[in-house]
């Protein structure tokens, strides 16, 4: 379990970042172009805060917290290998701690998050939404740690 954990955390975060390094290089900022027949839209955006731009007045508070928690859950997660069962919460923080270190690198090197994710909808402040597939990691892993609690 602790190589398929080890095996998650990698690739999603180098994934992310390697798609966060190609937008960067043959995209401007702002422009986006649509896919999936106009529903999916891979756009240009930097987030200096948190989630839907939260603290992006902050950027360094929003760096440190973001270091602290990606610490305090590897910690957890770590602690949960001395126990043979919670295979779904180790692979949900697994997810979850690999996007958070694509976005935890951003926000040290870059000064801000690349987002590049976006969707075509009814309601225009969802559209303007941006995301990274760091962010989508992040929230699955969250929805998995939560199921695996409902599971206990």
């Amino acid at each position: 379990m602790l190589v398929v954990c080890f095996l998650i955390i990698i690739v999603v975060s180098v994934l992310d970042l390697w798609m966060k390094n190609q937008v960067e290089k043959k995209m401007k900022y702002g422009e986006e172009f649509p896919i999936q027949q106009g529903r999916l839209l891979v756009r240009r955006v930097h987030n200096e805060g948190m989630a839907l731009n939260l603290g992006d007045k902050y950027p360094n508070i929003v760096k440190w917290l973001s270091l602290i928690v990606t610490c305090i859950v590897t910690i957890y997660m770590c602690c949960l290998f001395g126990r043979k069962k919670n295979s779904l919460e180790k692979i949900s923080l697994s997810f979850l701690i690999g996007g958070s270190i694509s976005n935890l690198y951003d926000r040290i090197r870059r000064k801000y998050v690349v987002d590049y994710i976006g969707f075509r909808s009814k309601w225009k402040k969802f559209e303007n939404i941006t995301f990274n597939m760091g962010d989508f990691s992040i929230f699955a892993g969250v929805i998995g740690v939560v199921l695996s609690y409902l599971k206990k």
